[in-house]
């Protein structure tokens, strides 16, 4: 004994329907994939700016004489793994400040009311920036700032 399935215009409609509505879900789903997709590297790909400035501490000691110290401001800076850095330090005091970022390789030097732009991709770590010309003590130092990449 055979057994038939007998499929009405009813059954058929509700699986085309059925079909047709998974296929529009698939669809959707995978735009919506692509486009957090692109997004993603567009910010990765976006270059991000950090200003610092040059500032100077003065103070009078007890015995009369004079002490300056320079810093970079802010003294840390944050930034992401593989993101495109645009370092803008622009120098506010002293004359001149010749620096290096150390484990990136980079050097530079900070003039008086002049900005210096210094570009990198970040990668995970913690870097200090030196300033060659307040490298201790007994130049006005230590000069020093941390750029820090998660």
């Amino acid at each position: 004994m055979s057994r038939f399935w007998v499929v009405s215009r009813k059954q058929w409609r509700l699986g085309a329907i059925a079909v047709v509505a998974v296929m529009v879900a698939a669809a959707f789903w995978r735009y919506e994939t692509l486009r957090t997709e692109r997004e993603t590297q567009a910010a990765v790909q976006a270059v991000r700016v950090i200003h610092m400035v040059t500032g100077e501490f003065k103070t009078k000691l007890e015995n009369g004489q004079e002490m300056e110290v320079y810093r970079f401001d802010p003294g840390t800076v944050f930034a992401n793994d593989g993101e495109r850095v645009e370092l803008r330090i622009r120098g506010v005091n002293g004359n001149q400040h010749d620096f290096v970022i150390e484990g990136l390789n980079l050097r530079g030097k900070v003039e008086k009311n002049k900005e210096t732009v210094v570009s990198f991709t970040a990668k995970e770590g913690i870097y200090r920036i030196v300033c060659l010309t307040h490298s201790d003590a007994s130049h006005e130092g230590p000069m020093i700032g941390y750029i820090v990449v998660d």
